[in-house]
């Protein structure tokens, strides 16, 4: 592929390549603002109840209209072409990473609408995943490169690619088995590529962060106390989940642009997972020395934190063939 650097004679495809970006931007704003108008009908459904939550309304208007300001703010920026505000998109979102913590907090105190915590968790990630596929399309796409990096690509294999259109019905009356079946193996021995490899982890990481608290919450009865009073682990699964988010947050963002440091910051992750490890093990023994739980429930929770880890390793295991 050739680059050839934007001069003045390219004024029309500057101008039709801004004009796809900005229907891009202010489609995307809209969308935004209709997931906001949903997740607030969502919550306000009967079978939610946020009223009686420690949620206030207040609280997600305030949260949902900065929002929504700060990314008119930036579209705006964005539609000037610059390329500096694609960088401050990327810290806007980070600070959307950061309001998990928002529900999180409340789901830590409030343990009796973890529906209400986990639907609004799910939607936050949904919406992180929207944006992250925007902030791709703003870095990658051939249109935002001429806006933002005055820099056209022109296909140099466009012939070569017509070419093997007009042959291609020529090949397709002749297959010969062996050769289908040589395909076949190389297309199962492909390995997987970095950004490959970091939706699978981000399917693990946040699927975890939903799933494990919730299965937890409804299994409650086998993590009950002695005097069924209390119930151990919903807590501090949700606590160690969330912090393996925002552990594995990172390595996500850089295998899916394929930066070359990838592997060291997931060797770096996993010695921060280990650490967090640590730091909980000490609270762990002291459930367990308080005779207050019986030895089933940690048991339990054992193998449910293990299946965790099981899920993480099956997400990561094809990063060593690539």
């Amino acid at each position: 592929m050739e680059k050839i650097n934007y001069q003045q004679d390219d004024a029309t495809i500057y101008k039709k390549a801004k004009t796809r970006v900005l229907i891009r931007l202010w489609v995307s704003y809209l969308l935004l603002l209709l997931y906001f108008i949903g997740v607030w009908a969502l919550l306000h459904m009967d079978f939610f109840a946020i009223q009686e939550s420690q949620l206030s309304n207040t609280l997600l208007i305030v949260l949902a209209a900065g929002q929504l300001i700060l990314y008119f703010i930036l579209f705006l920026m964005l539609s000037g072409g610059y390329k500096v505000f694609r960088i401050f998109y990327w810290i806007c979102y980070v600070f959307e990473i950061a309001l998990l913590m928002v529900p999180g907090y409340y789901l830590i105190n409030d343990l009796s609408n973890i529906l209400v915590y986990g639907a609004l968790i799910g939607c936050m990630l949904v919406k992180l995943i929207f944006l992250s596929a925007l902030g791709s399309y703003l870095k990658q796409n051939r249109w935002a490169k001429v806006l933002f990096d005055y820099v056209i690509e022109i296909e140099d294999d466009e012939y070569d690619e017509q070419e093997e259109e007009i042959f291609e019905p020529i090949r397709s009356t002749y297959h010969d088995p062996e050769e289908e079946i040589e395909e076949e193996e190389y297309e199962e021995k492909e390995p997987y590529t970095l950004p490959q490899i970091s939706v699978r982890l981000g399917i693990a990481v946040y699927a975890s962060l939903m799933v494990f608290p919730i299965l937890v919450q409804i299994f409650s009865s086998f993590f009950v106390s002695n005097d069924l009073k209390t119930v151990f682990a919903t807590k501090d699964i949700f606590i160690l989940c969330i912090v393996s988010a925002v552990i594995w947050t990172i390595p996500i963002f850089f295998m899916y642009y394929n930066h070359p440091a990838s592997k060291k910051i997931l060797l770096g992750c996993l010695l921060a997972e280990g650490i967090s490890i640590a730091a909980f093990l000490p609270r762990f023994i002291g459930y367990i020395t308080s005779g207050e739980y019986p030895l089933r429930v940690f048991i339990l929770f054992i193998l449910v934190d293990l299946l965790r880890y099981i899920i993480l390793y099956i997400a990561l295991r094809p990063i060593s063939k690539v």
